[in-house]
């Protein structure tokens, strides 16, 4: 196979890492696969049947551009069409044996739907920021995506087959944003990074993309992004802070980085260049070569071409791909303009414009369109003013050839209306320079990712046809000295910022990210718009049931502290409005019925924590006989039918005036903003706003809080979709110590009424306790009767994380009686997890029904332990089904 063909010699994974970007460097035992749609080589059919192949030297990823000092291996397709097996496995085996090549075939539909459809037809337009218009048919053809789809899968497994634990892999451009999540399905603890060659678009464009949330994810699942701008970078941002909610952070070294599922995915913002030693050679064998290869170079060049730029007149010139984005037809308005508007340019002057259509970038109807329009435009001009412009339309044209216009242009002109990557700019500049040429002028459209960068240029809308004839004056009459100065003042980024130093790099920082355990990762969800690798942490795993069961069984007293929403119920279970006291929302009757079994048993005691107001838990839970209740965050509780108690006392609450004065200000700015009033908090909710506008005003609502409530007990915590302020002693961590406390503190109870009485006394005894000097019951808490055996501790967001962070380091994370679980396979502080808030009802279910067995017994009526440690399903008389508990553990 091709991976025992190659390969041995590679180094395996390291093991550890952290969640910064250790920088390292590259030596000649690291590895990177290299994947992208073409392979930088150029493959023909000899007249003898056989196949020369050469490095393709317009492609900057070849081994010689990138000069790279590790091993490349290279997976790609080619442009000549093969569909004979045999000369396909010749093929395969010239490629790899002598240029590291991987090469993949695809069929001629698969690849015209794939290429030509989804990925010219509908995300060319989209990544270069145009929106599609329905005129008819849908522009998202479910075929074109399924082909796109199963051409991933197939470089993905191709992937595979050469990989070995340690490689890097990086993927080029948008034909294959679905490769991450391909790869990591099978290989989890792979680097990948992938680096954009075009533009990103804005938002408000990709989120009109049919198949979003899929190629955001699949992007997402990468280890390092590249982009060539940080234009491209802030629209990326924004994508995944409008569509997912992700947020963004500086790390150590000056990268950004967004934070997903518990993994850290950098981004890089690098600019392309060129390979300077490669142009060197180009020009020095074009130079002083042998009179042949002159004379080749000028045979393809072509008579008029020549004739054209060794006229004695000012050229300006330039060599485009045939396609509309590359504003050829703005550039021929604006001459004809300059022509009309000046007329001492018609003559001496001359506009030299080469359009190409590229290797299988461009299908021929698209490209006849395009030159039809620009054809008929020419004729226009020369009908106008004879002789004022030279169009011609190639199938190719080498890099020496276009030296040789470079060396006759006095004026560059590159219009494109959105581009990417065009090194032609730096080309023109770096060979004129080497040759001792003087400098020409640059004129180039600012939507280039190099106008950013050749500071030295005329930077023009090419949509402005004003600006572009004032910037084809101004080239026109440019004084030496100031050309020399603009020329310079580039020369000096294309010789620092080299297509080598650029491979370098995106490969050092790819070294660097974080090292993957596999132990530490899972994935998750199966359709491309759901799978996610989550990083879990040391020691996060799935709920052992018949562990949990068996503590339980064994314990003498319990406590058990639940959150409510997304944990008991879904989170989404209704649409309401925060500000409504009653929503019309009713407790489902299984979840209370577990509750009060739970509640009933003399052994437990059970405490419900909720953020939200005292009215809608007591609507929801007051039913329950003996539940301990603890709302907004513990700020107010009971246990069990005891009086309604403070967590704190004595508190200044005039904080809430001005809280609630400075937030109104800026509810009157942000439309969809509201202020949610509480005891102890008041919280500004942004979430009905606009995403991106809402965190910028939340930033300074948060600064301007804090400002304000300085000399208050009062912290300022943004949260997600809200800005909180709340008493400073006041979450459930401090709730969970507390409740912890009293039920330690409490005597042993039996079965009786008196019993429950007092232990509902028993509470303000340990509060007191809490505030200074001896508990009355602490003489009594290492009674085997009033000590708790068992604590289980189960919430789904961000502030349970305080509750189970708060348990760990009270009673410490390896004590075997402590479960801490959260809901749902993601980031926690708690140690395990369940699947769903099914699971939750159900484990409670388990625990109610079978609690007060003999210990490590299993129920006859059909549970059984699985091979991973968990149980299976199967009790006889419950009406919930244990399937899903069959996958714990």
């Amino acid at each position: 196979s091709t991976r025992e063909r190659m390969m041995e010699s590679a180094e395996p994974m390291d093991e550890g890492g952290s969640h910064e970007m250790e920088m390292t460097e590259l030596t000649g035992s690291d590895t990177v696969i290299i994947v992208a749609y073409h392979l930088p080589i150029i493959i023909t059919r000899t007249p003898d049947g056989d196949h020369k192949v050469e490095w393709d030297e317009e492609r900057g990823l070849n081994r010689t551009g990138m000069n790279l000092p590790v091993q490349c291996v290279y997976i790609g397709c080619i442009d000549m069409e093969v569909t004979d097996e045999a000369e396909q496995e010749a093929i395969e085996a010239l490629l790899l044996e002598q240029f590291s090549c991987v090469v993949l075939f695809l069929e001629p539909e698969l690849k015209a739907a794939y290429y030509h459809g989804f990925c010219r037809g509908y995300l060319t337009p989209i990544m270069h920021n145009q929106m599609h218009v329905h005129r008819g048919t849908d522009p998202f053809q479910q075929g074109e995506w399924r082909a796109y789809c199963t051409v991933n899968r197939l470089f993905a497994a191709k992937v595979m087959e050469v990989y070995h634990p340690g490689n890097m892999i990086w993927v080029h451009d948008y034909h294959l944003m679905l490769l991450p999540s391909c790869i990591l399905r099978k290989l989890h603890t792979a680097k990948i990074g992938l680096f954009f060659h075009s533009p990103f678009p804005a938002s408000d464009v990709w989120r009109s993309v049919a198949v979003r949330n899929e190629l955001l994810r699949s992007l997402l699942n990468a280890d390092l992004l590249g982009f060539l701008m940080f234009e491209y970078t802030r629209n990326f941002l924004s994508c995944c802070k409008r569509m997912l909610g992700l947020e963004y952070e500086f790390h150590k070294g000056g990268y950004l980085g967004v934070e997903y599922e518990g993994r850290h995915v950098m981004l890089q913002v690098a600019t392309f260049g060129i390979s300077t030693p490669t142009l060197d050679q180009r020009i020095r064998a074009m130079d002083t070569g042998s009179p042949m290869t002159r004379d080749v170079s000028a045979i393809e060049l072509g008579d008029r071409i020549a004739e054209v730029c060794n006229s004695g007149r000012v050229v300006l010139g330039s060599v485009d791909y045939l396609d509309r984005l590359k504003g050829v037809a703005p550039k021929l308005l604006a001459w004809e303009a300059l022509l009309k508007d000046y007329p001492h340019y018609r003559q001496g002057h001359v506009l030299l414009q080469v359009c190409i259509g590229a290797r299988n970038r461009i299908q021929i109807q698209e490209a006849g369109e395009v030159e039809a329009e620009l054809t008929s435009i020419v004729n226009r001009i020369n009908a106008q003013f004879p002789d004022t412009v030279h169009f011609e339309v190639r199938s190719s044209m080498s890099a020496a050839a276009r030296l040789q216009v470079w060396s006759g242009t006095n004026v560059l002109v590159i219009t494109p209306l959105c581009e990417a990557v065009n090194v032609w700019p730096l080309e023109y500049t770096y060979s004129r320079h080497v040759r001792g040429l003087p400098a020409g002028v640059t004129i180039l459209s600012e939507f280039t990712a190099f106008a950013r960068v050749l500071n030295g240029a005329l930077r023009v809308n090419p949509s402005s046809q004003v600006e572009l004839v004032e910037a084809l004056d101004h080239a026109l009459r440019m004084a030496p000295a100031e050309r020399n100065a603009r020329g310079l003042k580039d020369l000096a980024h294309i010789q620092r910022c080299t297509l080598e130093e650029f491979a370098n790099r995106f490969v050092t920082d790819l070294k660097s990210t974080q090292t993957k355990r596999e132990e530490d990762f899972v994935s998750v969800g199966f359709g491309l718009a759901s799978f996610r690798m989550v990083g879990m942490g040391s020691g996060f795993k799935q709920l052992d049931v018949a562990d949990t069961l068996e503590r339980y069984q064994r314990a003498e007293r319990r406590a058990l502290l639940l959150d409510w929403g997304g944990t008991l119920t879904p989170a989404d279970a209704g649409l309401y409005d925060p500000r409504v006291t009653d929503d019309g929302q009713r407790m489902p009757e299984r979840v209370l019925s577990v509750l009060t079994a739970l509640c009933a048993d003399p052994k437990n005691e059970v405490m419900i924590l909720s953020g939200l107001s005292k009215e809608k838990v007591l609507s929801a839970f007051g039913s329950v006989p003996s539940l301990s209740l603890a709302v907004e965050h513990g700020y107010t509780y009971r246990v069990r039918e005891g009086e309604w108690l403070h967590l704190v006392h004595g508190v200044d609450t005039s904080w809430r005036t001005v809280a609630a004065s400075v937030m109104q200000m800026y509810n009157n700015r942000t439309h969809g903003a509201y202020t949610l009033s509480k005891g102890s908090s008041m919280a500004w909710n942004y979430a009905d706003s606009d995403p991106e506008f809402g965190v910028l005003q939340a930033k300074e609502l948060q600064m301007t809080l804090q400002q304000v409530l300085a000399a208050f007990p009062v912290v300022v915590r943004p949260g997600k979709g809200y800005v909180e302020a709340c008493l400073t002693d006041v979450n459930k961590g401090a709730m969970a110590n507390r409740f912890l406390d009293i039920c330690e503190g409490a005597p042993a109870a039996g079965g009786s009424a008196a019993a429950a009485a007092v232990r509902a006394v028993a509470a303000p005894m340990a509060l007191r306790w809490w505030g200074g000097g001896e508990s009355p019951t602490r003489s009594r808490t290492s009674n085997t009767e009033s000590s708790l055996g068992f604590v289980l501790c189960v919430g789904d967001d961000s502030t349970d994380e305080l509750m189970f962070g708060a348990l760990h380091q009270k009673i410490g994370k390896q004590t075997p009686h402590v479960v801490t679980a959260t809901v749902g396979r993601k980031p926690s502080e708690a140690k395990t997890y369940l699947n769903d808030t099914t699971d939750v009802v159900e484990l409670l279910e388990l625990l109610s029904t079978h609690g007060n067995q003999l210990p490590g017994s299993i129920p006859s009526s059909g549970m059984k332990r699985t091979s991973n440690g968990g149980m299976s399903k199967g009790f006889s008389g419950m009406s919930a089904s244990y399937t899903n508990l069959a996958s714990l553990g």
